[in-house]
Parts: structure tokens; C-alpha cells; sequence
């Protein structure tokens, strides 16, 4: 099962928009100031230079309190990354395994899968391979992680969505129940901020399945 997403505005997209909406900021910002100051009666050098010293002493708090938000951003993203055994990098996946061509039942609805928030925006790729066993009602039990890489994540994403899913028989007269059986999740990401294929090769061919 494929499960695609999409990162996240990169690092330089924001920097370029919060720079562009700074800028106009900082023009009306300065055409208001000076506007108020003239009509309290300062005189047109002096209402531009006080206004310049405001306007310059705004733009460095800003300036300040976003470095500190993006420091505090760093370190969330560390921690996330820590908790969740996730690689130093992005990690593009390329995925050789092989399906359950002869698997007897078929799904109900779609099933919801949650693309790991940690793994999407450190651009990190993986993949899990879920065993289980289907019951009389349809809905899968004795879950287990059979492989999972490169963090169990990754696993509790597929296992969280297996959960909630519900199956039924291709062939009702042939649907027979006891086996178990095994499915794998690809998580992708696409969109172009996505870490190119012919980038980071991390999966050999039939490592997993």
C-alpha cells in the first residue's frame, strides 16, 4: 500500500515570504509613523529620523523573537527525531518488495493512513511490513511488525491504519480464514521539495519481502 505526502514549505520558501512581507511592512509602517509625527507638529527630518529609530528598533525585536522561534523549532524537530529512532537526513526510500498477489480478501472503504508528522518533515521516507490475521468479522487481529524502515514509526502509522480497516472475501464460496497474512505500507513523499530518487539508495532489492 502506498502512502503518499507532501512536505512542508521549505526553509527558503519561508525565508523568502517572511523577508517580501517584512519589507512591506516596514514601508507602511514608516509612511504611518512619519504621518503621525508631522501631524503632531514634528518637522519632516525629525519625523523621519524618530521614525526610523522606531521602525529599526521593531525590526530587531522581530528579528530576535523569529531566531528564537526558529531555534525552538530546531529543537523540537532534534527531539522528535530522537524519540522517534529517525535517521541524521532526509532518507529516500526505493522500495523492491514484492505483494500478496493471491491475497483472498479485498477492502472496505478506503483505510485512513496518517503519514508520521516527524518522519514528513525531516523528509524521511520508510516503509512497514505488517503481519496479521483477519477474523470472522472482517477486521484484522494479532497484528505484528514483520520488518519496518528505517524507525518503528513507520509501523505504528500502518498499524494505527490496519486497525480501523475491514475486509471481506474476493470469493465468499473460497474465503477461508486462519493464515496469516503480511502487507507493507510505502511511505512516499512527493512535491518538489521531496529528496530525489537517485539520491540516497537505501533498500536493497528483496531486503524485506
Amino acid at each position: 500500500m502506498l502512502v503518499a505526502a507532501t512536505r512542508t514549505i521549505s526553509a527558503y520558501a519561508l525565508a523568502a515570504a517572511f523577508l517580501t512581507g517584512l519589507f512591506l511592512v516596514v514601508v507602511l509602517a514608516q509612511f504611518a509613523v512619519v504621518s503621525a509625527l508631522r501631524g503632531a507638529g514634528l518637522g519632516g527630518s525629525a519625523a523621519l529620523s524618530v521614525s526610523g529609530v522606531l521602525i529599526m528598533g521593531a525590526v530587531l525585536a522581530l528579528n530576535w523573537g523569529v531566531r528564537a522561534l526558529h531555534r525552538r523549532a530546531i529543537t523540537a524537530r532534534e527531539a522528535a527525531r530522537a524519540r522517534h529512532a529517525l535517521p541524521d537526513g532526509p532518507c529516500c526510500l526505493v522500495w523492491h518488495g514484492r505483494g500478496e498477489a493471491d491475497f483472498p480478501f479485498e477492502l472496505e472503504g478506503d483505510v485512513s493512513v496518517i503519514y508520521p508528522t516527524a518522519a514528513r518533515r525531516l523528509g524521511i521516507e520508510g516503509v512497514a511490513v505488517v503481519e496479521f490475521e483477519i477474523g470472522a468479522d472482517g477486521a484484522p487481529k494479532n497484528l505484528h511488525a514483520l520488518d519496518y524502515w528505517p524507525s518503528r514509526v513507520f509501523y505504528r502509522a500502518a498499524e494505527q491504519a490496519l486497525l480501523h480497516a475491514r475486509f471481506r472475501p474476493r470469493d465468499p464460496a473460497k474465503a477461508w480464514r486462519g493464515p496469516s497474512y503480511r502487507m507493507p505500507f510505502v511511505f512516499r513523499l512527493r512535491g518538489a521539495a521531496r529528496v530525489r530518487d537517485a539520491g540516497r539508495r537505501t533498500l536493497p532489492r528483496g531486503s524485506l519481502l
